[in-house]
């Protein structure tokens, strides 16, 4: 319904608003020329049902209905149709010169109001120095923001009221405007200036740890949490890290596969497995390591082809336990050590195994097999729910991504 050709006419309400308070939703109807009424009148030129109406206004709108008066509406339709029509500015300055924090509240909690505007108007709420969940009102307005981007809240509605909900958002639904406004946030800026409350951990280690994250931040959350950044890919403030010569930060780094050849360089020698197991591989590092270092090598998931056979061809157990549990190695040279029995644990856990050979396993059976297939986002599904049958693997198949993805697309429950 074109909701402008109500203007200089008037419309009904039964019950009562639902993202807008009463005086708000009135306020923006006399905007567009629009006329609130509480009792019918031939002249209303639409009946809007609210929530909660009573038993007289029921009967009321049953009444309208079968006389056909006049077209009946959810509120839902009207109050989007009006917040969508606001405009930014005006609004923006009306918050500012009242700075009526309730009313601001209310706004930060309408779910029709877009992102951008969203984001102007969590700028302007006063925290009172207080924490994210320290006080009702503090409560609403974190509430309201894991609420508004979290996308499966349905599934998971106490994830808005705790502190781990709002580190789970960055983790699940971070982009680059979220984490900047969330690192604004008035508890979080005193965080970062002076670290002391445990509680905010979780949230400042998923900004330090995502990739969105802008490299302002990156820098405000050293060296506290030079740890984290150390495992973050894309690796970034990689010199500011190793310049701290702090040796579980460099061992951190040696891990990470996205350390740069110039950082590789500077700590291979000083951490040779990490290095080989982690970090791109080039001809002359891999020929440098393969001599004592084949094993970590073999799980390396930059290897070219000539790269797996040359340590195929060494013919040692534990190089081969290594390429079998890596899912960048060929397909070929996979069925090679499926077909030699060596190694079927960490087969049973490469995401990369074919099919056939997984299905192979799992009919093998075996405790310690079954637990590997129940962790493998490559396994077929059936075998996933037969295994997650099992209270042997059920907790394995429940923190298995593929089969959760599985559950909330067909809208399954979990069995308990």
């Amino acid at each position: 319904m074109n909701f402008q050709e109500l203007s200089g006419k008037s419309v009904l309400l039964l019950g009562k608003t639902r993202s807008l308070k009463g005086s708000e939703f009135e306020t923006l109807l006399k905007l567009h020329r629009i006329e609130l009424t509480r009792k019918w009148d031939e002249k209303s030129a639409l009946i809007i049902e609210g929530r909660l109406m009573n038993p007289l206004e029921q009967q009321e709108s049953a009444d309208l209905y079968e006389r056909r008066a006049a077209k009946i509406v959810e509120i839902n339709a009207v109050e989007e149709w009006l917040c969508r029509s606001i405009e930014p500015n005006r609004l923006l300055m009306s918050l500012k010169l009242s700075n009526d924090q309730e009313r601001l509240v209310d706004f930060l909690q309408n779910p029709y109001l877009g992102d951008e505007l969203f984001y102007k108007l969590l700028k302007l709420y006063d925290w009172e120095t207080e924490g994210l969940f320290d006080n009702d009102r503090n409560r609403d307005v974190t509430a309201s923001i894991i609420g508004r981007f979290y996308k499966d809240l349905a599934r998971n509605h106490n994830v808005q009221y705790a502190m781990s909900g709002l580190a789970h958002l960055i983790e699940r639904y971070g982009n680059r405007e979220l984490i900047d406004a969330i690192s604004e946030l008035s508890p979080i800026q005193k965080e970062l200036r002076t670290p002391g409350d445990r509680s905010l951990a979780g949230v400042l280690d998923a900004m330090a740890i995502h990739p969105e994250t802008g490299e302002r931040i990156l820098r405000l959350l050293l060296p506290s949490r030079a740890s984290v950044l150390a495992q973050r890919v894309p690796l970034s403030l990689e010199n500011v890290l190793m310049g701290l010569q702090e040796e579980p930060v460099n061992r951190l780094l040696a891990s990470n596969p996205s350390l740069s050849p110039e950082g590789g360089e500077v700590l291979e020698k000083q951490y040779p497995e990490l290095i080989g197991a982690a970090t791109v591989l080039d001809e002359g590092r891999f020929n440098r390591l393969i001599q004592e270092h084949a094993a970590a090598l073999a799980t390396n998931r930059s290897l070219s082809v000539s790269m797996q056979e040359e340590l195929l061809q060494r013919g040692e157990l534990e190089v081969h336990k290594g390429l079998a549990k890596n899912p960048c190695v060929e397909e070929l040279l996979l069925k090679m050590l499926y077909e030699k029995g060596e190694c079927p644990l960490e087969l049973a856990s490469n995401t990369s195994l074919p099919e056939r050979f997984l299905r192979e396993l799992y009919a093998q059976g075996g405790r310690e097999i079954l637990s590997m297939i129940a962790l493998n986002p490559s396994a077929p599904v059936e075998i996933l729910y037969q295994l997650s049958l099992d209270q042997r693997f059920e907790r394995s198949v429940k923190t298995n991504p593929a089969y959760g993805k599985h559950i909330q697309t067909h809208n399954l429950g979990w069995q308990v």
